[in-house]
């Protein structure tokens, strides 16, 4: 007999359902395979949106048992126990979603479907339902028997060689042994020859007008990938868990770039003994090499970042974590110290630390903040603002009207009325002189998608630039790409890779003025790594990319940085983030 507990996790199970919390299907098809093996049969895979669960069954003393072979008979594991009567039970409820039955007959196939067909009638809530179709696969009858049976029995055919002659109308799907087409283990690539076979196999099925599955296919997230690539329709696998929750996130991990984008081939004639005249930050926040590398390989292999050849590795941990956020590591980068999580400008007891605008306003230069966030997001209002919580937008806001920006270019608009007094709203257009502390912005509310703003990002860049080369006094300018960081947290590859996009783009515009004036030092990094994003596959040629996810947060992850122009050595090697405060300063002595 089951247990009481065993009883009892089936009892939590079944009022999950009857409650209505049920995972929904992906976009893919998978098959449970070996179902009866699962800790949990029928349930782990039907609460994982499983669309087919397979049920090897054996016929012995008139009993249709779960089993693969005669001698793993258990007595519980029927197939009304294990698959029909829950079936029955949701169909009662209402609760039962479209799923397939796959029938694997272990034992001699006549007697078994005899049975199976008998057994059925006990269940007219399952016979008469639309939601089921039960197919039956190992042991089967000839191909021209398969009309003899009633209608609710259906069955997997496995021959690709008699479709043009066979009657398919009792065909629910077609599968074929992988191991006949590829001896590919799942990892990496399939061989063109091996991948030409597969392809074709399927091409066969859906020619006929049939979904189709391969049964002993490797059974491997990179597997995964490429049958759903393929078109298989059912994606054979013994970890439902595991294929629902990469099946069911595949479509927002891939990306393909339709078109590339230009990238920009710096001149590197500055003189790199020189001394900078300005000093431009550029931050992608949440930008790791990932994210970088996706880009690089959406863009067909090519990135104007990519061409820069000053490179260094950058340690972003806080005072008091492991993991920073943007607020301890626009911090760190702005003021050389490192401090608590979630403080702005202040050290780890609380206490104000100067930063680089003001450093900067002090020698005479000119200070910008240009960011796609709200200019009181945690990393721009590091180079400005004194708090210790990084939510107290008001606060920052009245650092903002004592700080020494000049201009600030930024999303949200909405809010500008609370430093209306201080700054002189100008549209872009009439964005031509820095004699008033300038709000420009982006934006009413939180900046639109680039799918929606288009070039907006870059060619506000442009013309800022464009304004401050018109000016006698040096200048720095922090420029954050916030929107990398967004993307990563919610798991959206196309959007870290779009942003990502839009950041290089932008950061082309900022190399062509340093490449004009070769007076101006660029650095460009990461506050920190978001989402341990990695690729996982793509296609350089058709510049696709696929992304896997570790967290929807923060991670560790050391981050590059790229710099460019005079004293751009100085910033090789690997150092703490704090260091990137140190070394632009050095520059400029």
């Amino acid at each position: 007999m089951k247990s009481n507990f065993y009883k009892s996790i089936l009892v939590i199970l079944s009022a999950l359902f009857f409650s209505g919390n049920m995972l929904a299907q992906s976009n893919y098809r998978f098959h449970s395979h070996n179902d009866y093996a699962q800790d949990f049969p029928f349930w782990k895979a039907y609460i994982h949106g499983a669309s087919s669960i397979e049920a090897d069954i054996f016929l012995k003393k008139d009993q249709l048992f779960v089993t693969h072979a005669e001698e793993e008979i258990n007595p519980d594991f029927t197939l009304e126990n294990l698959y029909l009567k829950p079936l029955a039970d949701l169909a009662k409820a209402g609760k039962l979603r479209k799923v397939q039955l796959l029938i694997d007959l272990k034992s001699e196939a006549k007697p078994s479907l005899k049975k199976l067909v008998e057994t059925l009638k006990s269940y007219p809530e399952l016979t008469k339902s639309d939601k089921i179709s039960f197919v039956i696969s190992g042991n089967r009858p000839k191909t021209t028997e398969y009309k003899n049976y009633p209608d609710v029995i259906e069955f997997d055919h496995q021959d690709l060689s008699d479709l043009a002659e066979a009657d398919l109308s009792k065909v629910a799907l077609i599968s074929q042994n992988f191991r006949d087409y590829s001896v590919w283990n799942g990892l990496g690539r399939i061989t063109a020859p091996e991948l030409k076979k597969v392809e074709a196999a399927i091409k066969k099925a859906h020619d006929a007008g049939k979904p189709f599955r391969f049964w002993g296919a490797p059974d491997t997230r990179t597997a995964w990938s490429r049958f759903a690539e393929m078109g298989v329709d059912f994606i054979n696998t013994d970890k439902p868990a595991e294929a629902s929750a990469y099946l069911e996130t595949l479509d927002a991990r891939k990306f393909e770039l339709k078109t590339s984008i230009s990238v920009y081939h710096p001149k590197f004639d500055y003189d790199k003994n020189a001394k900078p005249k300005n000093i431009i930050l550029m931050i992608g926040d949440g930008n790791g090499l990932s994210q970088i590398s996706s880009a690089v390989f959406a863009n067909r292999g090519e990135l104007t970042l990519a061409q820069l050849k000053n490179i260094g590795l950058v340690k972003t941990s806080s005072f008091d974590d492991l993991v920073t956020d943007s607020a301890a590591g626009g911090t760190a980068m702005a003021t050389g110290e490192k401090t608590n999580n979630r403080a702005i400008g202040t050290d780890k007891d609380g206490k104000d630390l100067p930063n680089l605008t003001e450093i900067f306003a002090e020698k005479g230069f000119l200070n910008g903040i240009i960011t796609t966030d709200f200019v009181t997001g945690a990393t721009p209002s590091s180079f400005f603002a004194h708090v210790v919580e990084r939510d107290d937008s008001e606060a920052i806001l009245k650092d903002l009207t004592k700080s020494n920006v000049d201009f600030f270019m930024a999303a949200g608009a909405s809010d500008f009325s609370k430093i209306a007094d201080q700054f002189i709203q100008k549209d872009i257009s009439e964005f031509n002189d820095l004699e008033n502390q300038t709000a420009v912005f982006l934006s009413e509310n939180a900046l639109a998608d680039v799918s929606v703003r288009g070039d907006q990002f870059p060619e506000y860049v442009k013309k800022a630039l464009q304004n401050l080369e018109q000016q006698d006094k040096p200048y720095f300018l922090m420029i954050e790409a916030a929107k990398i960081d967004k993307n990563g947290h919610i798991n959206n590859a196309s959007g870290i890779v779009e942003e990502m996009l839009d950041f290089d783009k932008t950061i082309a515009e900022v190399l062509k003025v340093a490449d004009k004036n070769k007076n101006t030092l660029v650095v460009i990094t990461a506050d920190h790594e978001t989402s341990g994003f990695g690729i996982m596959q793509g296609d350089l040629e058709n510049g696709q990319i696929e992304g896997g996810f570790l967290t929807h947060d923060h991670t560790g992850t050391i981050i590059p940085l790229f710099s460019y122009g005079p004293g751009a050595e100085l910033f090789n090697g690997v150092y703490e983030n704090t260091e990137v405060f140190h070394r632009i300063l050095k520059a400029v002595e």
